[in-house]
C-alpha cells in the first residue's frame, strides 16, 4: 500500500441471516446479503448504495464529494446501531447523518439532513442503490412519467424493468410517482425489497420522481440504479429533515418465480410489506 493511502474502515451488523456492511467513505452501504451473498454491486465505476440531495439540478454532476465519497465520522457502532456523520457540504450548507439499525429480515436506514448554515435550503432525500441487472419492479397507481427515457412493462398491477444492456443508449431513466411505497429487485434466488413513506406528486422534487430506475448503457460497466425519494421540503437554519427506508432481503421460497409478471412474486413481496405495516400499527 502507498504510504499516502490509508485503509478504509467498514462497519457491519447482522440480524438473522442478513448482513449489512457500511464504509466510512460516503457512509455507503457496500454489502447487503442473505447468507453472505451480496446483492449490491461491489466492483466497477459505481458501487453500493449512496445518498444525495434532490433534485440533481442543485449540484449537477458529480455528486457533492462530502456526502458521496468523503470519510464520515463514526458516531456509534454497536450490535444494534451504526451511526455515521458526513462532513459539512458547504455549497448547500447541509450535513447528513446515517443511522442503521436491525429489523426482521433486514435493516432500517434513517437519513438525517441538517441545515447547519444560515440560509433556508429546499431539497428532498434520495437513496441510490446499485445492483447488477436483473428485474426491478414496483406498484404504482399511474404509469411512468412522460419524461422517462426507458420503458417499463405493466403486469399484475406492477411496473417491471428488465435490464438488458445490449442496445441501450443515452441515459435510460424511468421516473414514477403515486407508488405503493415499495421498490423490489430480484436476481436469481435473491430478492431485495425497499419500503418507504409514500409522497404525493406535489411533494416530488422538481424534475424528479418518487421512484426512479436507471440502466447504465455501457456493456463494459453494466449496472442498474434502483432509487426512491422523499418529500421536497424547505429546511430552516438549525432544523433537520428525517427520512427512513426499510431494507429487507430474502431467498425466494420454492415455487415463487423470479420472472417478469410473476403473480407469486408480487404476492410474496406485498405479504411482507403488509406484514411490516401491521406490526408497525400495533
Amino acid at each position: 500500500m502507498d504510504s499516502n493511502q490509508r485503509s478504509v474502515q467498514t462497519f457491519s451488523m447482522k440480524t438473522g441471516a442478513s448482513t449489512l456492511t457500511v464504509s466510512e467513505n460516503g457512509g455507503r452501504i457496500t454489502h447487503f446479503s442473505a447468507n453472505e451473498k451480496n446483492i449490491l454491486v461491489d466492483a466497477g465505476i459505481q458501487t453500493g448504495s449512496t445518498f444525495w440531495p434532490s433534485p440533481q439540478s442543485l449540484w449537477q454532476w458529480p455528486p457533492p464529494v462530502e456526502l458521496d465519497e468523503a470519510p464520515y465520522e463514526l458516531v456509534e457502532h454497536s450490535p444494534e446501531r451504526i451511526c455515521l456523520r458526513s462532513p459539512v457540504e458547504s455549497q448547500l450548507g447541509i450535513q447528513v447523518t446515517k443511522v442503521f439499525s436491525p429489523i426482521a429480515n433486514g435493516f432500517n436506514v434513517a437519513y438525517v439532513i441538517a441545515n447547519v448554515l444560515g440560509d433556508i435550503v429546499s431539497m428532498a432525500p434520495w437513496e441510490i442503490s446499485r445492483v447488477s441487472g436483473g428485474l426491478s419492479f414496483y406498484r404504482a397507481a399511474t404509469p411512468p412519467e412522460a419524461h422517462s427515457t426507458c420503458d417499463a412493462v405493466f403486469a399484475e398491477g406492477c411496473y417491471w424493468y428488465e435490464y438488458k444492456v445490449d442496445g441501450l443508449t443515452g441515459i435510460p431513466k424511468l421516473f414514477a410517482n403515486n407508488s405503493a411505497g415499495w421498490l423490489a429487485y430480484v436476481e436469481g434466488d435473491q430478492l431485495l425489497v425497499k419500503t418507504f413513506p409514500t409522497i404525493t406528486p406535489e411533494e416530488v422534487a422538481p424534475g424528479e420522481g418518487e421512484v426512479e430506475i436507471y440502466g447504465h448503457a455501457d456493456v463494459n460497466n453494466p449496472y442498474v440504479e434502483i432509487e426512491q425519494q422523499g418529500p421536497f421540503r424547505a429546511i430552516m437554519p438549525g432544523m433537520r429533515l428525517i427520512w427512513a427506508v426499510d431494507w429487507r432481503i430474502f431467498e425466494l421460497p420454492e415455487g415463487v418465480s423470479a420472472a417478469l409478471g410473476s403473480r407469486d412474486l408480487v404476492e410474496f413481496v406485498e405479504s411482507e410489506v403488509l406484514s411490516r405495516e401491521a406490526l408497525q400499527a400495533i
